[in-house]
């Protein structure tokens, strides 16, 4: 995976993000001499496999306008085509699609995620920066989407409102005609310092929230539940001897700044408001320079040893893999840290509500 913030700035103001809204108001965009350095340094680096997916996030990726993703399209073609098959993500606040916007998915083949979190109750957190709701424009460009017969998936941060009243967001999902459904609590990460923390029922409500859409959505239903379907994938493999999730893996999950920093493990990491865990440039040098820093060798020594004790004290390391780095620093000020609300509630609360069905 490649995550690529095309510019920092986002046209909302969502009182849960997770990059602060110091960096969310900076206007800068990515330069195509950015990106084209960084697909060339890919290629020659060896840091390629048969399929790249190009995820364009971090902030709202629409906001740089069509003609920029024309161009990069253009870039990407010459410098990796024929070299390998490469799919676009899009992971919009859906406030700014139109026809247009439609068409370029078409013509490009691209994957859109929409981010919304429920009915216009649930979505509360979610509005711009004068404090307006932003719901019944996310609902427009929704429409346009449905309009244009464009396959897209809805991703909803799960608030304490939302477990509150599972029926209504369920009735809300499937009002939206979306192909996908993706939830995840309201974590504390990077910035932001999460509200459920402090509630000591957040347990039976997220597992009563679960097991609601459970029902709801089953596997041969109209709308696929990501979170279902690793579970379900998690349970068919049975455990393994050992996980590695994609967050301790270098360069498995490469996250790239506007500006063209970089960071190597989980993406959220990159988009603090200062460089800890910047790895580098793409216009300073190889990428692969960075493995041989006293950054890297501190980081992955620390982050290491919060995964051996996630292996040796955590029933559940098999379904996770010690996956929830950021928020372990975050939570903690460390990586070397054990159990997050995030992974309560996302990995032990949902599997053990599941599994005893």
């Amino acid at each position: 995976m490649l995550r690529v913030q095309p510019s920092p700035a986002c046209n909302l103001n969502c009182s849960y993000c997770y990059i602060p809204a110091s960096v969310r108001r900076q206007t800068a965009t990515m330069s195509m001499t950015v990106l084209e350095t960084l697909l060339r340094r890919l290629v020659h680096e060896d840091l390629l496999e048969d399929r790249l997916t190009i995820s364009w996030h971090g902030a709202e990726p629409l906001i740089v306008g069509r003609g920029w993703y024309e161009d990069a399209c253009a870039r990407i073609a010459t410098t990796l085509g024929g070299k390998v098959e490469v799919a676009q993500v899009f992971q919009t606040n859906g406030v700014l699609i139109d026809a247009a916007w439609c068409e370029y998915f078409i013509r490009s083949g691209a994957q859109v995620g929409v981010s919304l979190d429920g009915s216009e109750a649930q979505n509360s957190a979610r509005v711009n920066w004068a404090g307006r709701p932003a719901h019944h424009l996310t609902l427009r460009g929704i429409e346009t989407l449905n309009a244009h017969a464009i396959p897209w998936a809805l991703l909803a941060v799960v608030t304490r409102e939302t477990m509150a009243d599972p029926q209504a967001f369920i009735a809300f999902v499937r009002s939206t005609g979306c192909a996908v459904l993706g939830f995840k609590v309201e974590e504390t990460n990077v910035a932001h310092e999460s509200k459920l923390a402090g509630f000591a029922d957040v347990e039976r409500l997220y597992a009563a929230f679960v097991l609601a859409l459970w029902q709801s959505f089953p596997a041969d239903g109209p709308i696929l539940v990501r979170e279902f379907e690793d579970y379900r994938s998690a349970r068919q493999l049975g455990n393994p001897v050992q996980v590695v999730p994609v967050t301790l893996i270098p360069f498995r999950n490469l996250t790239v700044a506007a500006s063209g920093d970089f960071t190597i493990f989980a993406g959220e990491l990159l988009f603090g408001d200062d460089d800890r865990f910047v790895f580098g440039n793409v216009m300073d040098g190889p990428l692969l320079d960075c493995l041989d820093t006293p950054r890297f060798r501190a980081m992955t020594a620390e982050m290491l040893a919060g995964a051996r004790r996630c292996a040796a004290n955590c029933e559940h390391y098999a379904d996770c893999g010690s996956f929830f780095i950021s928020q372990k620093y975050a939570e903690t000020g460390s990586f070397d840290a054990e159990e997050t609300l995030a992974c309560r509630l996302e990995i032990k609360t949902m599997f053990k509500a599941l599994d005893a069905i």
